[in-house]
């Protein structure tokens, strides 16, 4: 899945100077910033200078670009003659664009993981030297560390869920007000207690801890959140409130069967509502409110609005 976040990251600019750059110091060719996510691959900017033309927000299987090769191996990759390299010779794209040289950098995030490439294609043979691998090396230091800091300022450090700061980013995002979409509140039933008794490192524990089964819980297309303390949140794009229950309870479920030395279950109250009925930027003020009725019902369990 092409994260929700990179689509709502601007990004733009720092893209179209990193590319504007390459060409500068590199010469006229077609060079683009891709984004990965294991399956696929996502043009996210580029520049076109040379005879290959290639689009912003196309997406290609992953198996069927050059990137993979940057990708899997974490390596910088430049091929000299695309038309009898061993992994590009039977490339479509080898053919259809009439790709003759490529040089690749992965994009590396300061967790290790790999968030795309910086490329570069062109029509003729031999196009690109170790001086131009160099130079994408560097440039692509200046991407992770763009990349990075905008996933510093929309995830909560403790947990690595999504913070407020992307929760008010989407909030005004023209998609939330397309289709239904579902928003469960949810608060740690005597949280204080925990910090109380054992500390607040064991707190920070607890806290980590449901936020992992809550990760670990949600389907694809749904969001985590930690608002602040112990409120967590999931956004669940496309789906109903009636649609999203059976994760809501799962989560519940799972966190109270949870147990160590210390703690006999993660007891959660809940609050769900959808967009059918309320807008978007009601969603938290109306699951709040479902949510203490939760609490005051005895707590480790979900209301639902009524429709």
């Amino acid at each position: 899945m092409i994260e929700k976040w990179m689509e709502e990251a601007d990004f733009s600019r720092v893209f179209t100077d990193i590319l504007s750059i390459a060409n500068d110091l590199i010469g006229d060719q077609t060079f683009y910033i891709s984004f990965i996510d294991n399956e696929r691959m996502k043009l996210l900017k580029t520049l076109v200078k040379s005879d290959i033309f290639v689009e912003n927000g196309r997406i290609v299987q992953m198996q069927d670009t050059y990137c993979q090769m940057a990708y899997t191996s974490s390596r910088p990759v430049l091929v000299s003659n695309a038309k009898e390299h061993q992994q590009t010779k039977n490339l479509e794209l080898t053919h259809s664009l009439n790709i003759g040289s490529y040089v690749g950098v992965p994009i590396t995030l300061n967790d290790g993981s790999v968030f795309g490439t910086l490329c570069s294609i062109n029509t003729s043979l031999n196009e690109y030297d170790d001086k131009t691998l160099q130079t994408l090396i560097k440039l692509s230091s200046f991407l992770s560390y763009a990349i990075d800091m905008e996933r510093l300022l929309i995830h909560d450090v403790l947990t690595g869920l999504f913070n407020r700061t992307y929760w008010k980013r989407i909030m005004t995002s023209e998609w939330m007000n397309e289709g239904t979409h579902a928003f469960l509140m949810m608060d740690m039933d005597k949280f204080k207690q925990v910090n109380d008794e054992f500390g607040h490192e064991k707190g920070d524990f607890i806290l980590m801890k449901a936020s992992s089964l809550i990760d670990e819980t949600i389907p694809e297309g749904a969001y985590g959140f930690r608002f602040s303390g112990d409120e967590f949140g999931v956004l669940f794009l496309n789906r109903s409130a009636e649609e999203a229950l059976p994760y809501a309870e799962q989560i519940i479920r799972r966190s109270a069967d949870y147990a160590d030395p210390d703690v006999n279950g993660i007891s959660l109250s809940a609050g769900l509502v959808d967009t059918t009925i309320t807008k978007a930027d009601r969603l938290m003020k109306e699951a709040d409110r479902l949510l203490y009725k939760s609490k005051r019902s005895g707590g480790s369990c979900v209301s639902i609005q009524q429709k």
